[in-house]
């Protein structure tokens, strides 16, 4: 297969990083037969139905299916890139992203000697960008980019610097390798790494937030998405029947180099900014095409989320090696690590604060659970920007807290990516919790401690609220 790709490929001699809508039309230019590349991912395609096809695992599933909590029919349908791009994503990999001719050989790879698996990882055709321990990015716009779109970009960018050792500036004439974000596409999408020259991040209507813009860029510092990872078969199911004819190969199994995350102690994480949600590519979308293994049900509705959570940006600072370069080692309480953005401070897991994250924050409001209680929650419109609010409960020692939420109004949502209920019922607030945002299940969801986390997020126009019974156990 890979010798067939890459004389397809050995025809282009460009980088496939040109503007989405264009796409097409710059392959055929070049002389790649569309066909024989769409024949290539017809047989990823129908590989990864085989993976899930075995009696065991469809027997799984109709168990899966038969206890799936659908939504309500008042439910307003949400959309990510991933339907954004449509059709489009024929042309990409993994929905959203814009491969090298030599990526697209190392993903189309396929070891002869293990079934189901890619001979090389991808990621070894992937570039950082540098100096390694303080990138710094330059960018620009196409010409004619919208001034007022400008302040998405801006945020997107500040969001990652605040977080990261990732700087970005305005390209200057003699950058060679600069980031182009382009409006003109009908799409949302970008390369992964450092490609070389100049590489787009493209972002047509439907793609300009900061949640969208964020998910990119993150793709550009040269991150996959999440549940390709070589270990999910450990987490999910991948219901092949409710995929959309040719686009199963979105969902293709890396080889393991993901061993090189485990070693920096990133778990499988549902809750990722670089999750597929539960409905990727799906025919009948009011049913997943992802289930969360039995042992991890409660994450069902939680796949993807609003923002880099700790571990995605743990991840970025591990990649580029951002606290290598820190003179002073500082402590950190409560599963903090030290800031990739500043080296005399420690980054927090939800629910901290302070230099050394033995603080609350200022702005959480703090609930003492004394007897058991019915609390309404709220956070406000996000028209400008994603409002969001912390609710810190603490019952006597020796307790824990249940939390079910009876209701969530004024609106209920297809995915909690952008608006939602989240309740971290861990003490180790790194790991991300159980979503809501449509209508609740009441499955009842119990703290490991005598402490709960609820966090409130909302892009939308409208806010958000939500009922939940609290009860000492």
């Amino acid at each position: 297969m890979v010798s067939r790709l890459l004389c397809l490929l050995a025809l282009t001699g460009i980088c496939l990083a040109s503007p989405l809508g264009d796409l097409e039309k710059e392959l055929k230019k070049e002389g790649v037969d569309l066909v024989k590349l769409h024949e290539e991912l017809k047989h990823e395609s129908e590989e990864l139905e085989e993976e899930f096809s075995s009696k065991d695992t469809q027997n799984q599933l109709a168990k899966l299916r038969a206890a799936y909590h659908t939504c309500s029919n008042d439910t307003i349908q949400e959309k990510t890139e991933l339907e954004v791009n449509g059709d489009l994503t024929k042309d990409l990999f993994e929905g959203d992203i814009v491969l090298t001719k030599e990526q697209w050989a190392r993903a189309l790879d396929r070891d002869p000697n293990v079934t189901l698996q890619r001979r090389q990882a991808l990621t070894d055709a992937i570039k950082m960008w540098t100096p390694m321990g303080a990138p710094i990015i330059p960018y620009s716009y196409v010409d004619g980019f919208p001034e007022d779109k400008k302040p998405v970009i801006i945020a997107s960018l500040k969001f990652w610097e605040g977080r990261t050792c990732v700087k970005f500036r305005e390209a200057t004439e003699t950058d060679k390798n600069v980031v182009v974000f382009n409006h003109i596409s009908p799409g949302c999408s970008s390369s992964v790494g450092m490609v070389g020259g100049k590489q787009t991040v493209n972002l047509g209507s439907g793609c300009f937030s900061v949640t969208v813009v964020a998910h990119e860029v993150s793709h550009a510092f040269g991150t996959l998405h999440v549940q390709s990872r070589s270990d999910r078969d450990n987490y999910i199911i991948v219901d092949t029947a409710n995929i959309q004819q040719g686009k199963e190969h979105n969902f293709m199994k890396d080889p393991p180099y993901y061993g090189k995350i485990d070693n920096y102690g990133i778990p499988y994480e549902f809750g990722s900014m670089q999750h597929y949600h539960e409905k990727a590519f799906a025919i009948d979308t009011t049913k997943p095409t992802i289930y969360a293994k039995p042992a991890f049900t409660q994450y069902q509705g939680s796949m993807e989320a609003p923002r880099a959570s700790f571990y995605d940006t743990l991840l970025i600072n591990k990649l580029y090696k951002c606290t290598d370069k820190c003179q002073n080692k500082i402590t950190c309480q409560n599963n903090g690590v030290q800031d990739g953005a500043d080296c005399n401070k420690c980054f927090c897991p939800k629910g901290w604060a302070g230099t050394n994250c033995d603080m609350r924050p200022d702005s959480a409001i703090m609930i003492k659970l004394i007897s058991n209680q019915n609390i309404t929650v709220t956070v406000e419109a996000g028209t400008d920007e994603m409002k969001e609010i912390l609710y810190i409960i603490e019952a006597p020692v020796g307790k824990k807290i249940q939390a079910v939420v009876t209701s969530i109004y004024r609106f209920m949502y297809s995915m909690c990516r952008t608006v939602g209920v989240e309740i971290v019922p861990s003490k180790d607030t790194r790991v991300n919790g159980f979503r809501f945002c449509g209508k609740p299940d009441a499955t009842p969801i119990v703290s490991d401690s005598n402490q709960m986390l609820i966090w409130l997020y909302n892009e939308k126009a409208n806010p958000l609220s939500a009922d939940i019974q609290l009860t000492l156990v």
